[in-house]
Order: structure tokens, then C-alpha cells, then sequence
């Protein structure tokens, strides 16, 4: 490995091409980090002095090629300011003269030879035909960073310098190309360039866990040159389809991949956990395998996240009712569960009735104020101890056989919860209001959407509600007003605020939502009603929501 300080402008000088490998990343510089350089090269602007400006660290390894063409180098650390570069200098061509325009061609492009090899850089291929247009001076897509990139710096060099003149576009150009410096690191063929590439990122945006991931997956696999060698074959068949399809929620869909099996990863272990299990694996041709896998459950994770895209509308409603609870504890779970029923070990109605044990299973310690600090560590054992054999009474006997903080509450306790502690305020309460109302079967559906929830009995009690309820007014109010009894549905939840009964069921008699119905039906309300609806919706809850009972559930 050989370390040397140079002026950045050699990367782009002679006939070369630095080439950015699939593995890294499409480019992600803003406005904050085009800023940032700007502020860098006007310092050197202003400077009279020979003074250098240094840059980070840019490290590249011999590309092997055959003895023709151009000399070719992979970036392996410092694609962003090296492209960013770039776009500086392809801005700048638009403000110089000819004869300076023409010499910044020369850093662009190599001008005696075609194709691909014409650039002096090649971004990685999500960046790449941006790129190339950008400096053939060709249309390209307005929303695009490096678009972007290059209106930031045309139109600062259009603007004052720090002595309020106008920008001079040669002492700019000379001040880029001979100031600005970076330290260049050639790797030889002994060198590994993931270790080099582990521990630099100077000046740059931080890496995420899944970017980490991506690039020690493709470093797997062999690059080429050439088209569809291994290296591209895995990004466009496996990888960048995966990452498409879950776009932020790669990062989690990696997490819960590997907890499937069991082992807890927290958010900032996910590549370390991920390349512990690829490190075993010793040959291309295993880890081609396992991310195969990996891309088969991102398909399932897909569904997850977007329930749309589930095959039928029994598991799209189930999908979505879990992602509603937010139960992303379980998805380790569920990844068992869907590879089981898409690998035909089990049935949908099976894989329809795990789901609807998981949401009873939430719903109730919702419900019941059970704590839900637990979830983690108990559906990350029901995913390590999943079997497919007969799935739906296994994940029935995990479920009951939990006491204390583990447990699924019985029918008793539920019933009791609903009917007197206070619902009010909740996550899961809405869900539980919405499919209590949907548990009627409208033939013509109202839409919940807008819907909120609204207290009958107002939480601040008027001079008219007093009279409704009487002497014991307060504590009627302090004990039944957050209860299941006292909640309901409507549109006009702000609109109803604190009105007296008749009119408020006056209005909600217009919002055709069942749930309403029996509100309407009653001259009074007072705790008598209050608890009396409360009985009428747990008898509904307990169906909708059912547990297994005794040791038969076992």
C-alpha cells in the first residue's frame, strides 16, 4: 500500500478512469456538503499565498484489465468528493473561456477513445447515465443530486466572492486545481480493500448499516470489467432488486432476517451480525445462495411493510391490523411463518390464523395494560423454537402457556379491562373501536378513515352534563369517561366537543356508523348506559378476539 499526497486534480489528469464499483453507493452529497466545499475552494480563492487545502484520503486499487484502453483504477473510498469534483469542474466549463473550457474537457473526458471509456470517471451504474449526460452536456432528470450539485455551483460562481466581487472564473479554476489536495492510497494486490474501506469515510456521509452490508456483500463476488460479470450479476438480480423493494426498511428487514433464527441484533449490530453468518459461508457460490434466501424473505418483509402487496385479502387485512398495532416485534416471527406457508409446509387458512392469534395476543395485553416491554424477547424464542408441524396449535401453546408479563389474558380479565379500566389514549384502541365496527358486515362500507375517537360523556363535565348524571356526577365521569363504554366513533369529533346528550346524539345519529346506533337508541346517559354498552361491545370483543382456554389450548 503506497500513501501520497497529491493535488486532486491527478485523478482527473491523463488518460485514466477511476472507476466506482457496484458496491458502493449512488451518490448522496447535499446541499450541506456542496456547501461545505464550496466554502473550501473560495478560501483558496482568496488566498495569495501557495497554500494547499487537504481533502480526506482517496484510496484505489488496479482494476485488472487487458492491455488496452485506458488505465483503469476502482475507487474504493472517496466517490463523493472525487464525483463532486467533477460536477464542480463541469460547472465551471459553463463560466470560462474556450481555451480553459477546453482544458477542463480534458479532466472530464478522454477525448481519443469512445464509449464508456470516453469519461474519466464512471459513477456506479444507478449514477452513471446521469453522469455521462451531465457532462456531454446533454438533458437529464432536474431531481437528481448530481443535477442538483451542478446548478449549486453554477450559480454560486455567479454570485460575489468574500470581498463582494464578482467570482473571476480563471483564478477560481486555478485556485481548484492547484489548492485542493488529497492523500492518494494505492493498494496493491495483497491489500484488502474491505478492511481499508471499513475504516475510512473522511468528510463524508456517514455509512449506514445496510450500506456497510451491501458493500461487504458485493466485495464477495468477483468484479469484472466486463458486462455481467459476478460482482453485477448479484447487484441487479439479488441485491438492488431487495433494495428497491424496501427502500428505508432495509435496514430492519437485514435486523429481523437475522433474529429469525433467535439471536436479539440491536439497530447498530446489524452489519456485524450479518457478516458474522456471510463470513462462514467460503464460497461465491454459498453466499449467492444465502442472499437468494435473503431476497426470498425480503419479498415476504415486502408485504409486511406494504400489505397491498400481500397475494390475498385475507392476509392484506392481517398485515395491515399488525402493522396498525405496530408489532414489528414479531416480524422474525412472521418471516418463519410466511416462508412456511410459501414453501407449502402450511396452508393460508393456518398462516390466517397465526396472524389472528398474534393480533388477539396484542390486542388483550393492550387491553389489559400488560406490559409490552417483553415482546422482544418472547417472539424472538417463538421464532428460534418455530415448527411448521401443525403451526397453528404450536403458536397456540406458546401463546397461553405465558403468566405474569408473558401472558395472553383470559376472557375474564379482558371482559373485566373493557369494562372498567380506561381504553382512552391507547394505540391499540382505535384498532379496537374500527374492527368492532366493522364486525357488523355493512353491505354499503363507511369509511373510517377520518374517523376519531369521541367520548360520549365529555371529559370536562358542563353545567347540563351535571344535571344529566346527577349527584355522583364527578365520580362517574372520573371512573367510566376513558372506559370502552363511554368511546366511540365520528368525523365530527371537534364539532361535538362538550354538547349536552340530545344534542350531541342528534349528530352522531347522521354519521350512519353502527357503533353509534345503540347511543341514539338510549333518552339518557349515565353510568347505567355507559356500562351496559361496555357489556354489549365486550360480548363482540371476546368473538373477534378469542383465546384458547384451559389445557386443551396446550
Amino acid at each position: 500500500m503506497e500513501a501520497t499526497p497529491v493535488r486532486v486534480i491527478e485523478y482527473f489528469n491523463g488518460e485514466k478512469q477511476g472507476i466506482i464499483p457496484l458496491f458502493q453507493r449512488p451518490y448522496t452529497w447535499t446541499k450541506k456538503n456542496w456547501q461545505t466545499l464550496w466554502q473550501d475552494i473560495l478560501s483558496q480563492y482568496d488566498t495569495a499565498d501557495d497554500s494547499t487545502h487537504f481533502m480526506g484520503a482517496v484510496v484505489s486499487i488496479p482494476a485488472r484489465t487487458v492491455p488496452v484502453g485506458v488505465n483503469k483504477h476502482l475507487i474504493i473510498d472517496g466517490q463523493q468528493r472525487l464525483t463532486t469534483i467533477a460536477l464542480f469542474l463541469r460547472a465551471l466549463k459553463d463560466v470560462v473561456d474556450d481555451k480553459t473550457a477546453a482544458r477542463i474537457e480534458d479532466y472530464l473526458i478522454n477525448r481519443h477513445h469512445d464509449g464508456v471509456e470516453r469519461f474519466k470517471l464512471l459513477p456506479t451504474q444507478a449514477d452513471r447515465l446521469v453522469f455521462q449526460a451531465l457532462v456531454l452536456g446533454q438533458p437529464q432528470d432536474e431531481d437528481h443530486l448530481m443535477v442538483q450539485a451542478y446548478r449549486f455551483f453554477g450559480n454560486a460562481m455567479r454570485e460575489r466572492d468574500l470581498n463582494d466581487d464578482p467570482i473571476d472564473p480563471a483564478r477560481l479554476f486555478n485556485a481548484a486545481v492547484s489548492s485542493l489536495q488529497v492523500v492518494m492510497i494505492n493498494l496493491g494486490e495483497s491489500d484488502d480493500p474491505y478492511l481499508i474501506f471499513e475504516s475510512l469515510n473522511y468528510k463524508g456521509e456517514p455509512l449506514t448499516q445496510a450500506d456497510l452490508v451491501r458493500n461487504y456483500v458485493l466485495m464477495r463476488f468477483r468484479h469484472s470489467l466486463e458486462p455481467r460479470g459476478d460482482q453485477e450479476v448479484i447487484y441487479l438480480e439479488i441485491w438492488k432488486p431487495l433494495e428497491d423493494s424496501l427502500a428505508i426498511g432495509l435496514p430492519e428487514f437485514l435486523r429481523h432476517y437475522v433474529m429469525k433464527e433467535g439471536e436479539d441484533i440491536k439497530t447498530g449490530g446489524i452489519y456485524a451480525a450479518v457478516k458474522k453468518r456471510l463470513s462462514l459461508l467460503k464460497e461465491a457460490h454459498e453466499v449467492k445462495k444465502e442472499l437468494q434466501e435473503m431476497r426470498r424473505y425480503g419479498q415476504f418483509y415486502e408485504m409486511f411493510l406494504n400489505p397491498d402487496r400481500a397475494p390475498s385479502p385475507d392476509l392484506r387485512r392481517r398485515l395491515a391490523t399488525l402493522r396498525g398495532l405496530d408489532m414489528t416485534t414479531a416480524y422474525p416471527l412472521l418471516l418463519r411463518l410466511f416462508d412456511a406457508h410459501f414453501s407449502e409446509q402450511i396452508i393460508e387458512s393456518d398462516l390466517v390464523a397465526c396472524l389472528d392469534m398474534i393480533e388477539s395476543f396484542s390486542v388483550r395485553r393492550a387491553a389489559c395494560n400488560v406490559p409490552s416491554n417483553s415482546y422482544n424477547k418472547m417472539f424472538l424464542q417463538w421464532a428460534r423454537n418455530f415448527t411448521s408441524d401443525r403451526a397453528v396449535h404450536w403458536l397456540s401453546s406458546q401463546l397461553v402457556a405465558g403468566a405474569g408479563a408473558r401472558r395472553w389474558p383470559t376472557d375474564a380479565e379482558f371482559r373485566a379491562a373493557l369494562q372498567s379500566q380506561p381504553q382512552y389514549g391507547k394505540k391499540s384502541t382505535r384498532h379496537l373501536l374500527v374492527t368492532l365496527e366493522e364486525h357488523w358486515h355493512h353491505k354499503e362500507k363507511v369509511d373510517l378513515s377520518a374517523a376519531t375517537i369521541e367520548h360520549v360523556l365529555p371529559q370536562t363535565l358542563t353545567h347540563a352534563w351535571r344535571l344529566e348524571l346527577g349527584a355522583n356526577a364527578d365520580r362517574i365521569r372520573a371512573e367510566l369517561a376513558d372506559t370502552l363504554g363511554n368511546l366511540t366513533l365520528t368525523a365530527y369529533n371537534s364539532e361535538l366537543a362538550n354538547l349536552p346528550f340530545a344534542e350531541k346524539k342528534a349528530r352522531l345519529a347522521t354519521s350512519h356508523i353502527e357503533l353509534n346506533r345503540w347511543i341514539c337508541e338510549q333518552p339518557q346517559w349515565t353510568d347505567a348506559e355507559i356500562k351496559t354498552r361496555a357489556d354489549l361491545l365486550v360480548a363482540s370483543a371476546l368473538q373477534i378476539w378469542p383465546r384458547p382456554s384451559g389445557p386443551e389450548a396446550a
